[in-house]
Order: structure tokens, then C-alpha cells, then sequence
């Protein structure tokens, strides 16, 4: 079948038409749209008063789910060895739901100066829409797509230390929102609970009331402990079973991992931004841990010779 004749018969079905329209409407007002309003203004996804690192990431992840879109409007599965459109369309998608989620709750809130809160810019409202449908479609799809045979089980060998690195690498997850620090000057601001030594250093008049830190420690904290825990489940005998023939326990690893690893490299980036701005040791960690778990999910499909969908 040509490719002409691919594009005829998938601009027919519903969900590919869905996920290409949900693709392209989130990565328009992720790219167009304003991520934060000011009083002197509203600024864009790459403006540092506005959705700085995060924006870059949003816009950048956007770029992806239209690629996937359209190779999966052209009749094409594999992208990866052992990851498919389908399964990559869950992973960003649910990175891209995930990183608005960090921003609104835990950039957007930082160093709020007393007469000028940040407030939400439309971009966010607009694009969080398409984006929370993206991993639905995701999941759709992959349930409905026909089960891959000839994938191979891990021996015990394999399955034991994949899943005790894996466990490992989870306490670098988990360590983050305990050892991340945003630091500007003197401040600093915590990841976790939003602690903040402003009154200390006697800079209460300057920030504004609900100044604090970055509070999506959270989110990779809770992450981490169900990386983990995943972990110690398949570190039993009988190990763990898997959530279905196209989505293996690696795919669910490299979904999460993903996620725990474009969050501090969102932070990363708004931090380069400004000279005055570090962050703690636990952003690297994370960092660390996220890839390797990334490298060991890549791994495991590899050894068990998963495919694409």
C-alpha cells in the first residue's frame, strides 16, 4: 500500500483525525499564547517573565505530538525500537499535560512581587484543553490496536537487577523535592512546601505575601515512590504482570520517567536564564536518575524485543 493510499484510508478514521487536530491546537496556543499575564503585560512561551524553561519544553513537546500525528496519519508505527507512535503519543502526551501542570502550580507562583502577581496567560487555559485529551487518545488506541506476539519474558537474572537499579535510580526521584533549592542571591526557596527564608533575610516588603518556592516536588516525589515501589513488587519471585500486550511494565517505566526528567530540565533552563538563579544538588540527581531509568526502560525493551504499536 502507497502512502497516498495510507492518507485516503486513515483521514477516514475518527481518532487519527482527533489526535492530529489535538496535536496541532495545543502546540499553536502553546507556541502563539501568552503563558503569563504581568501587570506591565502578558508574555510568551519563551520570555523568561513568562514561560520560561517551561515554555521551551511545552512548545518543544508540541512540535513532537504534531510529528506523531502525522506519521500516524501516514500509516507508520515504529519511531523507536520497542516505542511506536502510540506509545510515544502517551508518553508526550501525558509529559505535556504534566509540564502545564508544574508551571501553573509550581513556576508561575515564585517570587510574586507584592503590587505585580503573575496571573495565568491564555495560552495555559487553552492548551491544557487538547493536551489532557492527547494520553486519553493514547490509551484509546493502544487498547484497540492488535496485541504484538513474540515478545520474549525477562529471566529472573535480567528481571532482579533491572528492577533493583530501577529502585536505586527512584530514591534520585525522590530525593529532589528534599534537596532542591531555587536560589536567587541569599533566598532560597524550597521544591517541597514552599518554605522560604524571606523573613529571615529581611526581604518581606519586596516579595509578596504568598511568595514561595517552586512547589512541584510533589509531583516527583509521588512519582518516585510509585517508581519504587513498582520496583519492589517485580523484585518478587513471581514478579509483577504487565498492563497489556502493547503497554509492558518498560513502557510505563519510560512514560514516568520521562516525566520526572523534562521537569528539571524545564528548571534547568529558567535558571541559566538568569545569572542570579542556581538550584540545589537535588535537580541533578533527578536528572541522573530520570535518564538512567529512561536508559533502563529502553533497555528491557531491547532484551525482551517489545514493538512498536
Amino acid at each position: 500500500m502507497t502512502l497516498q493510499d495510507r492518507l485516503l484510508e486513515n483521514i477516514k478514521k475518527p481518532l487519527v483525525l482527533a489526535h492530529l487536530a489535538f496535536s496541532g491546537l495545543y502546540f499553536v496556543f502553546a507556541f502563539l499564547g501568552s503563558w503569563a499575564k504581568r501587570k506591565e503585560g502578558s508574555y510568551g512561551a519563551f520570555e523568561f517573565f513568562g514561560g520560561t524553561g517551561f515554555g521551551i519544553i511545552g512548545v518543544a513537546l508540541g512540535v513532537l505530538l504534531v510529528f506523531l500525528s502525522l506519521m500516524r496519519l501516514g500509516g507508520y508505527s515504529k519511531v523507536l525500537p520497542g516505542l511506536g507512535v502510540e506509545q510515544l503519543t502517551l508518553a508526550i502526551g501525558l509529559a505535556a499535560t504534566v509540564n502545564i501542570f508544574a508551571f501553573i502550580f509550581g513556576w508561575l507562583p515564585v517570587l510574586p512581587v507584592k503590587k505585580d502577581p503573575a496571573g495565568t496567560g491564555w495560552a495555559i487555559v487553552a492548551s491544557y484543553w487538547p493536551a489532557s485529551f492527547i494520553p486519553q487518545l493514547g490509551i484509546i488506541t493502544l487498547a484497540r490496536t492488535k496485541p504484538n506476539k513474540g515478545i520474549r519474558p525477562l529471566s529472573n537474572n535480567n528481571r532482579t537487577i533491572l528492577s533493583f537499579l530501577t529502585l536505586v535510580a527512584s530514591a534520585g526521584v525522590i530525593a529532589f523535592p528534599f534537596m532542591t533549592w531555587l536560589k536567587i542571591g541569599a533566598l532560597k526557596l524550597s521544591t517541597f512546601d514552599g518554605r522560604t527564608e524571606c523573613d529571615a533575610l529581611g526581604c518581606k516588603d519586596i516579595l509578596g505575601k504568598g511568595a514561595s518556592g517552586p512547589r512541584f516536588g510533589h509531583l516527583l516525589l509521588i512519582a518516585g515512590i510509585v517508581i519504587g515501589f513498582t520496583a519492589l513488587m517485580r523484585l518478587r519471585p513471581k514478579g509483577l504482570a504487565e498492563p497489556g500486550p502493547n503497554l509492558l511494565l518498560s513502557h510505563c517505566l519510560f512514560i514516568v520517567a520521562l516525566t520526572t526528567f523534562l521537569i528539571p530540565i524545564a528548571m534547568l533552563i529558567t535558571t541559566l536564564q538568569n545569572d542570579r538563579m542556581s538550584a540545589g544538588i537535588g535537580l541533578w540527581m533527578s536528572l541522573v536518575s530520570s535518564a538512567v531509568l529512561i536508559l533502563i526502560s529502553l533497555y528491557e525493551n531491547h532484551l525482551r524485543g517489545a514493538k512498536a504499536a
